[in-house]
Formats: C-alpha cells, structure tokens, sequence
C-alpha cells in the first residue's frame, strides 16, 4: 500500500476534480482507502477538508471514508474555519445529507460568528444549505437574515 500524506492526497483528489477525470473502480478504491486516515494527520487543515469535499461533489464520488474524515474534522476543528471554508463544508453536509450532530452544532456556531463576512450570493447558499438539510434554528436563520440585511443595505448605500 502507498501511503500519502494530507497534502499530496487532497492534491490528487483536486486535481481528478479540476479534470473531471471519472476514476477505474481500483484506483477509487485505494484512494478511499486511503482517506481514512486523514483525520489522524496533524498537518489535515481546512483548506484541504474543504477541497476534499469539493473533489467528492465534482466528481459524485459516494463513499463513507472519506466523507467521514470531513465530518470528523468539522467536529473536533470546526470552531475555527474560515467563512470562505465554512460555506463550501456546509453544502457539503447539505447536499450529502450528513447526520453528525455534534458536526452540524459546530458549523452553526460558527455560522452566527462568521458568516458576517460572506458576500450577499455566499449567504443566500448558505441559508440554502441549511434549508436544503433542514439544521437551521430560528437563532442561525435569524443571524443570517441579518448578515443578509447587512450587505443588501452596503450594496443599496455603500460600506458604512
């Protein structure tokens, strides 16, 4: 068995996105094999959680080792991701219908902390999402409904 690194395995698994290139049954399941061990990988950042979940929604890639490894990061890191990393996880979970509890408790936290710093387009998915996975409470729907009153009133009246 080859043993990859973080990196090189979320670089391959980006870059088979960037192609489109549809893998052979084998070589798809080495690299899901391969991906279970990422969350034991110190050096597994948000940047690669999120190009990860990326490269399974391009490529329709349905297998529960690697989505497992995205969960569990959401879960044990999820307090510190960025806006941008944030909404492409979250329609990750969404669109994979994802049922980690403690995972959807984290993002939802960091929702009502960093979601003030998406784009107008950006939070209208990101509500989507939520809508879309039926996890939004009134407390997350209603800080997005004002992130989202935010911008609307910057591009109406420019930045304050």
């Amino acid at each position: 068995a080859i043993s990859f690194a973080a990196q090189g395995l979320t670089s391959i698994w980006g870059a088979l996105a960037s192609l489109r290139w549809r893998l052979e049954d084998g070589a798809l399941e080495i690299l899901c094999e391969e991906s279970r061990h990422l969350r034991l990988d110190h050096t597994f950042n948000q940047d690669m959680a999120a190009e990860l979940a990326r490269a399974l929604l391009t490529l329709k890639v349905e297998d529960p080792r690697p989505e497992y490894q995205i969960a569990d990061f959401v879960a044990r890191r999820g307090l510190s991701l960025r806006a941008d990393t944030l909404l492409v996880l979250t329609e990750f979970f969404a669109a994979r219908n994802v049922s980690h509890d403690f995972a959807w408790k984290r993002l939802g936290v960091r929702v009502q902390q960093r979601g003030v710093d998406l784009k107008l387009q950006d939070l209208d998915r990101l509500v989507a999402a939520y809508r879309r996975a039926g996890r939004g409470n009134q407390r997350i729907f209603g800080m997005l409904t004002l992130f989202l009153r935010l911008r609307e009133d910057q591009a109406k009246y420019g930045a304050a």
